[in-house]
């Protein structure tokens, strides 16, 4: 099965947070082998897609350096990264968006295209990464036709990514829970 192709897919990458978990500190800004993960992310997913969006809600001059264009969520209260997919999804110009989060600094290029491939076999329906027991919701393919249900359980309040996901048609890549690819660095101890 051929992943979707680069001309009908946009990168999102989510680091519109508050990094409560790390003080304040931007986790898209946090260096990993010297240099800030954004642009390491950005690297890996730039000859997958067309357009690469970063959703960010603050050091906007730092992250256009590395991004197509920006997007931020509606509100300043920092609602979540249903608000990033969300807008993402309103500025996405292609047929699909790759989510992903800023806090995977063990992610390569071999997983994303796994999760592509899958996604490729029902292409209008979301695609996300299943651990064991565990949905990984932030790493996922989502058809920009699902838009408007979006809209929709945003209106209805919904502020969960996996309740969202989960109650759309969905597929899943389902990888082994010990997979260090998808560690997420939450701590500063993390991201030495």
């Amino acid at each position: 099965m051929q992943p979707i192709p680069r001309q009908a897919l946009t990168a999102l990458l989510l680091a519109g947070g508050q990094g409560s978990r790390l003080g304040g500190r931007d986790k898209g800004l946090m260096l990993w082998h010297g240099e800030p993960i954004a642009p390491q992310l950005l690297r890996l997913v730039r000859p997958l897609v067309s357009e690469a969006l970063i959703s960010c809600n603050r050091h906007q001059a730092q992250y256009q350096a590395w991004a197509d264009r920006l997007v931020n969520d509606a509100t300043t209260d920092y609602p979540g990264p249903l608000a990033g997919i969300l807008s993402g999804l309103q500025a996405c110009r292609t047929t699909h968006l790759l989510v992903l989060p800023c806090d995977l600094p063990h992610l390569n290029q071999a997983l994303i295209e796994a999760l592509l491939a899958q996604a490729a076999r029902t292409p209008d329906q979301p695609c996300l990464i299943k651990t064991g027991d565990n949905w990984q919701p932030l790493l996922t393919v989502i058809p920009c036709a699902c838009l408007a249900a979006l809209e929709a359980a945003w209106s209805d309040g919904q502020r969960s990514p996996l309740r969202w996901l989960l109650s759309q048609s969905h597929q899943y890549l389902e990888l082994p829970a010990t997979d260090k690819r998808l560690h997420n660095a939450n701590t500063a101890e993390d991201w030495v």
